[in-house]
């Protein structure tokens, strides 16, 4: 008897998960409460609640793709946002986006822009050395849940050589 009864308090253990309550995938269980009972959960607390579920494609359209900072210096930071709207139908999720170079930094958003909504993301040009006296182009390359998936933006700036003094 005492051999069954331990066997019903692991099992027991095991299927209530202990702490954490985690879900298969590693992730964990969360509720989200409406201020209107009955009502689903939004398009954005679906896709904040369930990142890795695939929500189809949309459409992206931004601004501007190209940005020229003109003459540089050597050191310096130089931040330009491009902005962008979600034209299609589901929330654009950016995966990521990764440049050409070292000298350049994107900075993606994290959450989901909803469609219609307008999104940013800055990008920092820091020339190094070695590009002074010379026009310089960089590409950003933007992996989303878009048609087409990845799309491409572009800094250039010329990096002014230093000034001799006598």
């Amino acid at each position: 008897m005492k051999k069954y009864f331990s066997s019903f308090i692991v099992l027991a253990l095991v299927a209530c998960g202990g702490e954490g309550d985690n879900t298969a995938d590693g992730g964990t269980n969360s509720i989200v409460a409406t201020t209107n009972p009955g009502e689903g959960v939004s398009e954005f607390e679906e896709v904040v609640n369930n990142p890795n579920e695939k929500q189809g494609t949309t459409t992206i359209e931004y601004i501007e793709t190209t940005h020229d900072f003109g003459n540089v210096k050597y050191p310096g930071e130089y931040l330009y946002t491009f902005k962008f709207k979600n034209t299609g139908n589901v929330p654009l999720i950016v995966e990521s986006a990764t440049a050409s170079c070292g000298c350049t930094v994107p900075n993606k958003p994290e959450d989901p822009i909803l469609p219609g909504e307008t999104g940013e993301m800055d990008v920092i040009f820091k020339p190094k050395e070695g590009q002074q006296g010379q026009p310089v182009t960089k590409k950003v390359t933007v992996t989303a849940n878009t048609d087409p998936q990845q799309t491409y933006l572009e800094i250039s700036a010329n990096v002014l050589a230093p000034m001799v003094t006598n």
